[in-house]
């Protein structure tokens, strides 16, 4: 008999999500129906050694102490941490953690076609290897099931939460701004005014970093759903004036001189990511488009055609965004609406440089 207690219900960080067009993937690929949960299991493995290699990081390894949970059922996927008691580095956590599912979420995307729908929030749940339940998990799934478009959505607590959490008071930033004018009018202070000031900096530097990587991983919809970024792209040369560049670099300098050398080493290809996306996205748009297989009476498969369209019109729009974001026209989608004319179903037609319709999605 089974005497085990459940175990305490407590705070988490939940990412909560199933992959779309699960059944069609495995009808139309029916040679890789049982590589399927090694996809899923080699993404999360793939995240936790990530993990361990920011152990050599100076920076990093301050708040990568994340255990990731997981339960896999079906097409359904959860992912959970453990809420940290210290909150000087709460929030590079769950950046840290949002970063890393927007990674698995765009390594299902361009290594296997397979988007994802779902819901991020921070709750209080009971989790251990036979079952996971709480009022966090019902938050995340209400957010998956609410959210119509290939995307994972966040909650507003967990917005409410990056906008509002702050290591440290206005009352400290303000005495450190007058201790550092009076460094700079010549002034003496004290040992003790010294430690609290360059304490009180790094603390602002900290918090000013992570608002920077907290708006580029963070995606405002149309409809005011805030949601990842999954193209989300570190390389912050991308994305901030070279004056505005030159101080967050400094910024990094001051923090972790190791982890300043390395960054320029290790930038991601923007280019090779957006090129990659353009190209399944276009073929979405493409396969999606084609109604013409479908009598006239199939009412039903005109109707499920158009409902899956319009989800790879949202990848586009998000997708066309990122490249306005990055500058990076070259990879925009250029596309034109229109409808099929025997059941008026949104019909997408997409064009290539030289202002011809695509016609083939391979």
């Amino acid at each position: 008999m089974d005497n085990r207690l459940p175990n305490p219900i407590k705070e988490y960080y939940i990412a909560y999500f199933d992959v779309l067009g699960y059944q069609a993937f495995f009808k139309e690929t029916p040679d890789k129906a049982s590589e399927f949960l090694t996809i899923i299991h080699s993404a999360i493995t793939n995240t936790v050694n990530y993990l361990k290699s920011l152990k050599d990081s100076p920076l990093a390894s301050q708040f990568a102490d994340l255990h990731i949970q997981s339960k896999i059922f079906s097409d359904n996927i959860l992912l959970c941490v453990e809420v940290g008691k210290n909150l000087k580095i709460e929030k590079f956590r769950i950046i840290i953690f949002m970063s890393l599912i927007s990674e698995i979420q765009r390594k299902f995307i361009v290594g296997y076609r397979l988007f994802l729908r779902g819901g991020f929030t921070k709750g209080k749940m009971s989790v251990n290897e036979d079952y996971i339940f709480g009022e966090g998990l019902i938050d995340a799934v209400r957010i998956e099931e609410s959210t119509f478009h290939p995307r994972i959505a966040v909650s507003d607590s967990v917005i409410k939460y990056l906008e509002n959490v702050q290591i440290h008071s206005q009352e400290e930033v303000d005495k450190a701004a007058l201790i550092e004018s009076r460094v700079n009018n010549g002034e003496y202070i004290s040992n003790e005014e010294q430690e609290f000031y360059q304490r009180i900096l790094q603390m602002y530097n900290h918090e000013l970093l992570a608002r920077i990587l907290a708006l580029n991983l963070l995606y405002k919809c149309d409809d005011d759903v805030w949601c990842l970024s999954y193209l989300y792209c570190i390389d912050i040369r991308t994305f901030i004036p070279e004056q505005a560049l030159k101080q967050v670099m400094e910024i990094m300098k001051q923090i972790s001189y190791v982890d300043y050398e390395k960054l320029p080493k290790t930038f991601p290809n923007i280019d090779l990511i957006l090129k990659e996306h353009k190209i399944i996205i276009e073929q979405k748009l493409i396969k999606h488009s084609d109604y013409s297989l479908f009598k006239t009476e199939d009412i039903h498969n005109f109707e499920l055609q158009e409902k899956i369209l319009k989800k790879y019109v949202w990848a586009m729009t998000y997708h066309n965004y990122v490249c306005d974001k990055y500058k990076k026209s070259d990879y925009h989608i250029n596309s034109q609406g229109n409808c099929e004319r025997r059941h008026m179903k949104l019909l997408i037609h997409v064009f290539d440089r030289d202002g011809r319709i695509k016609t083939t999605a391979k």
